[in-house]
């Protein structure tokens, strides 16, 4: 792994530290690019750390759905979901892929506030991906071949 930044290291290995304490139950790996990837469900997660500043921040990540039918009930159904969330929000893609995702500071962040961010979008992934496909088409992240 190449970090770019000492507290983007230092808080890479703090995250390293609590992950298999958080997260037991749920199949994880390291990721070459510093960070880990998580299943839950249909659902894959990606916790990626970055430089920010003279921190880190941590960013949880999901596809949710790869290519849908986008249109205007879809992008409404998107906004309306974000503006009743707590934790996270809907995005798109540069190539039209619905996203789900939620970030922190890395420096502040202790176990608990990781574990949240990341349940929070694990969870928010593996409910919706089932409901986007059934009205919108497209296909679950895990279901494409690489």
């Amino acid at each position: 792994m190449k970090f770019e930044t000492k507290p983007q290291q230092d808080c890479y290995n703090k995250i390293a530290g609590w992950m298999d304490e958080l997260f037991s139950d749920y199949p994880w790996e390291n990721l070459d690019d510093v960070g880990f990837g998580l299943f839950m469900g249909s659902a894959w997660v990606e916790v990626k750390i970055y430089p920010w500043n003279d921190d880190a921040v941590i960013n949880t990540r999901s596809k949710v759905v790869i290519n849908p039918q986008l249109n205007l009930n879809l992008m409404q159904f998107l906004l309306e979901e974000n503006a009743e969330g707590l934790f996270g929000a809907f995005s798109l893609s540069k190539a039209g892929d619905i996203l789900f995702e939620h970030t922190i500071v890395g420096s502040t962040c202790d176990p608990e506030e990781l574990e949240a961010s990341v349940l929070a979008v694990l969870e928010t992934a593996d409910e919706y991906d089932d409901q986007i496909i059934e009205k919108w088409g497209g296909k679950r992240a895990l279901d494409i071949s690489p």
